[in-house]
C-alpha cells in the first residue's frame, strides 16, 4: 500500500505539469512600433541655402506575437492645430509639413488632426516574428519662416485594426531646427570683376554723390555689417600718393571709414528683409591731379 500511494503522487505530479503546459495562451499578434529615433529632425536648416527642408527617417515595425498584425498605418495630432510651432519666438507663423511613406507615395500628412494614409488593399502585414521597416519622409514649406531656432510638433503613429481598433501607437516629435544666417548683396547699377563689385562715381566733385546701388540684407535675426576701407576713407590715385577724402553712409547712418566700423540693425528675433541705399560725401577735390581714383571697401556680414 505504501508503494502505491508514493506511485500515485508521482503520476498526480505528471499529470499536473502536463496540464499546465496544454493551458499556456496563445500571444495573437502583439505589434510594437519602434522608430529608429523619436525626435526626427532636419538639423542646421539654412534657409538661405537656396535647399530644400527635408528628411528621411524610419520606423520599423515588430510582431512578437504568434499570429498575423494587419492594419492600416494612420498618423494624429495630440489635440493641437496643424504646423510645425517656433519654440523661441511665439509670434512666428506654425510651419506647413508634409510627411509621406517612401515606398508607396502614400501622404500621411494630418492636415485635418489625423490622417489614415492605407487602404484595406494596402494594409501594413507584419507575419507573426516578423519584423518590417518603413521609411518616412519630412518636408517642411519655410516661405513664411519668421525666425530662427525650433519648430517641431509631436504626432503620433498608429497602426489602426479595420475594426479601428488601435493595434500599437507610438510617438514621434517632428522638428526644423533653423540656425541663425543672413546674406547680403548689392543691388542696382555696377560691374562685378574678379568676384568683386565696381562702381563707378563718374567725375569727381565736392559733395554728396547718391550712388545707383544699395545693400541689400536677409536674416532670421538682428545683424552686424562690419565695413572696412582699405585706404581708411580716401579715394586714391595710383601710387603717386594724390587722394581724395570721402565718407559713406548706409541707408542714412553715417560709417566712419577712419577705422573698422559697423551697420547694425535692432536687436532680436525675427526675419529681416532690408535694403540700405549707398550714398557718398566727396571732400574736397581741389589741387587734386587728373587720373583714377579708388578705394576698396570690404563689407562683412554677421548674425547676432
Amino acid at each position: 500500500m505504501k508503494t502505491l500511494f508514493v506511485l500515485a503522487l508521482a503520476l498526480a505530479g505528471i499529470g499536473g505539469a502536463a496540464s499546465a503546459q496544454t493551458a499556456a495562451p496563445a500571444r495573437d499578434c502583439q505589434l510594437r512600433i519602434d522608430p529608429q529615433s523619436t525626435q526626427w529632425v532636419i538639423a542646421a536648416y539654412d534657409p538661405f541655402s537656396g535647399e530644400r527642408a527635408t528628411g528621411s527617417f524610419q520606423i520599423t515595425y515588430v510582431n512578437d506575437g504568434d499570429r498575423t498584425c494587419r492594419g492600416d498605418v494612420s498618423v494624429r495630432l495630440n489635440g493641437e492645430p496643424y504646423g510645425l510651432e517656433s519654440t523661441t519666438v511665439s509670434s512666428a507663423s506654425r510651419l506647413p509639413y508634409v510627411l509621406v511613406d517612401e515606398f508607396d507615395g502614400r501622404d500621411l500628412t494630418p492636415y485635418g488632426g489625423v490622417a489614415l494614409g492605407q487602404t484595406q488593399r494596402q494594409q501594413l502585414v507584419v507575419e507573426a516574428g516578423q519584423r518590417v521597416i518603413k521609411r518616412y519622409s519630412l518636408s517642411v514649406d519655410d516661405r513664411n519662416l519668421g525666425a530662427d531656432g525650433l519648430f517641431q510638433q509631436t504626432v503620433s503613429f498608429a497602426v489602426v485594426r479595420p475594426n479601428m481598433m488601435v493595434e500599437a501607437e507610438r510617438q514621434v516629435n517632428l522638428a526644423l531646427d533653423v540656425r541663425p544666417s543672413a546674406v547680403m548683396g548689392l543691388a542696382g547699377t555696377f560691374n562685378r570683376r574678379g568676384g568683386v563689385a565696381r562702381i563707378d562715381l563718374g567725375e569727381l566733385s565736392e559733395g554728396a554723390v547718391s550712388l545707383p546701388v544699395s545693400l541689400w540684407v536677409r536674416s532670421t535675426r538682428g545683424y552686424r555689417v562690419d565695413v572696412s576701407s582699405e585706404n581708411q576713407g580716401r579715394l586714391v590715385s595710383g601710387s603717386r600718393g594724390w587722394s581724395v577724402p570721402y565718407s559713406l553712409s548706409l541707408g542714412g547712418e553715417r560709417i566712419d571709414l577712419g577705422d573698422p566700423s559697423a551697420l547694425r540693425s535692432s536687436p532680436g528675433g525675427g526675419l529681416r528683409d532690408d535694403n540700405y541705399p549707398l550714398v557718398l560725401q566727396v571732400g574736397s577735390v581741389e589741387g587734386a591731379r587728373a587720373g583714377r581714383y579708388s578705394d576698396l571697401l570690404t563689407l562683412t556680414l554677421a548674425p547676432f
